[in-house]
């Protein structure tokens, strides 16, 4: 049964910001599972094809936004006032999707920037309640830094305060992106795909990315971390760290030696590995129990039990 796509958007409910959404849907609301996924920087929710095929024989129905400043989402381009935006507006996200489909928790996913959004989204207030599972794909808890990058860290820490909003180009390394040549293409091609980033965004993601290594310890969701041995982008000794802050017992954290960035979009064979790892996680979390008003409409069709007879009880002779 193949995916029924719809688009939509909603009005941020901070500053009216137009946040664009997609749903790639199977089954009936409440009738699944359902997941949410939060892309990386600089693209948008309409590159995570090999992600959906690889569910396409499962009752999950996905989820998608645009981050502000990308895809097809008003904001300036590579700019967020501050990083909190990213989170409201997932939080608001994931809040229309539980109504939507009548599900009490999801699954979340968040790929590169996406997987310090989610990480922080999961980490806030009470959220862990609304989630079966969190999935972290190469988060850029550490970037890759060489001389300029480093130069550019302690720059954008300062400019922050005069010139928050003004952007450069990231410089992304695309080559690093997958070793598939038809992936980085259609990455460089793609008109919706960007590569700016603020002075005011990148010093808040450094920061945060810190916090988040101190924090991770309070979450208490089953978590599955991977990332690629050579990434050149987010640096895999950064989920290291992540993962030896997750204290949390129901956790997965898996290297994949030679592959980059994308390891959902690497060549055929390895990024089947991966998909596969992410299929099997999924499908190993117990799914929420069903709810009351089902369990007592099958209650009434089970035949009633008869109740067991009284033994009698035979008084010991002194």
């Amino acid at each position: 049964m193949s995916y029924k796509n719809e688009e939509s958007h909603f009005n941020s409910s901070k500053d009216g910001t137009k946040i664009f959404y997609q749903s790639w849907t199977k089954t009936k609301p409440g009738a699944g599972r359902v997941l949410v996924f939060q892309h990386g920087f600089g693209e948008h929710s309409g590159r995570y094809g090999n992600l959906l095929d690889k569910f396409k024989d499962s009752n999950v129905n996905f989820y998608a936004l645009d981050s502000r400043g990308h895809g097809r989402s008003e904001g300036k381009r590579g700019h967020v006032d501050q990083f909190q935006n990213y989170i409201d507006d997932l939080t608001e996200f994931i809040d229309i999707v539980k109504e939507r489909e009548k599900a009490n928790k999801i699954f979340l996913l968040g790929h590169s920037l996406g997987g310090v959004i989610v990480l922080q989204y999961t980490i806030e207030g009470v959220n862990q309640n609304n989630l079966h599972a969190l999935i972290v794909s190469s988060p850029a808890i550490r970037v890759k830094m060489n001389l300029e990058r480093q130069i550019k860290k302690a720059v954008a820490r300062v400019f922050a305060y005069i010139m928050p909003a003004v952007t450069l180009d990231a410089k992304l390394d695309v080559k690093f992106l997958s070793h598939d040549l038809g992936v980085v293409k259609a990455y460089t091609e793609d008109p919706l795909v960007h590569g700016m980033i603020s002075f005011q965004m990148a010093s808040n993601l450094f920061n945060l990315s810190r916090s988040i290594r101190d924090k991770a310890k309070i979450i208490r969701v089953p978590v599955l971390l991977f990332h690629g041995e050579q990434d050149g982008i987010a640096d895999v000794e950064g989920s290291k760290e992540l993962n030896q802050s997750l204290l949390y017992k129901n956790k997965k954290f898996k290297i994949y030696p030679g592959l980059y960035h994308e390891t959902m979009n690497e060549l055929p064979k390895d990024r089947e590995i991966v998909l596969n790892d992410i299929k099997d996680f999924v499908d190993s979390i117990v799914r929420e129990s069903i709810p009351v008003q089902i369990k007592a409409a099958v209650a009434k069709l089970l035949p009633k039990k008869e109740p067991a007879p009284k033994k009698k009880v035979v008084a010991k002779k002194k």
